[in-house]
């Protein structure tokens, strides 16, 4: 059945429905990955093929290419998308700044949940932190808090609150030499 349906994509040029679908997609054969989008879209077609088979005896050509050109969409449609989210959660290491303050290493991660490693060293920081200076790290990081807010939550002044950070920064050096 599978060489049923590549026999009949590849006949009369039929293989130009998977091409128009690229295209409908914007995908030009620069594009990084455009044979493999090819080999899906064949794969799907055959996938289209085969249900339309299921459900219709007589092949009626116009109507199996707009299905075929639709199930490919969607198919690849779905497989980028899913390659997009894919590349998501790719975490990227910092470069280091030629500044002096270990927080920047900080300052770049937005998604917690994603970053093991991450959240693996954010832990260690809090540990060498007494409790006013965990305050400050759970305002900035987890938060996102301002110098300013973190004071302001935290009923001190923003003197104080940076004098935490400077603390959690001397702490962090610490760390990062050791």
């Amino acid at each position: 059945m599978h060489e049923e349906a590549l026999n009949y994509l590849l006949t009369n040029n039929r293989i130009k429905v998977v091409y128009g679908v690229l295209k409908y997609l914007h995908l030009s054969p620069q594009t990084e990955n455009f044979e493999d989008l090819v080999m899906e879209g064949t794969l799907l077609f055959m996938q289209a093929y085969h249900k339309y088979r299921s459900l219709h005896e007589n092949i009626n050509e116009h109507q199996l290419m707009g299905y075929a050109f639709r199930k490919i969409k969607w198919g690849l449609r779905d497989l980028l998308r899913k390659q997009c989210k894919a590349a998501d959660h790719l975490v990227t290491l910092p470069t280091p700044k030629t500044t002096d303050d270990p927080l920047t290493l900080f300052e770049s991660q937005t998604d917690l949940g994603q970053d093991y490693e991450f959240a693996e060293l954010l832990g260690e920081v809090l540990q060498l932190c007494n409790a006013n200076e965990r305050k400050y790290v759970v305002g900035r990081f987890f938060y996102g808090y301002s110098v300013a807010e973190i004071a302001q939550q935290a009923g001190v002044s923003r003197q104080t609150a940076y004098n935490w950070k400077k603390q959690v920064q001397r702490k962090c050096k610490q760390l990062f030499t050791n």
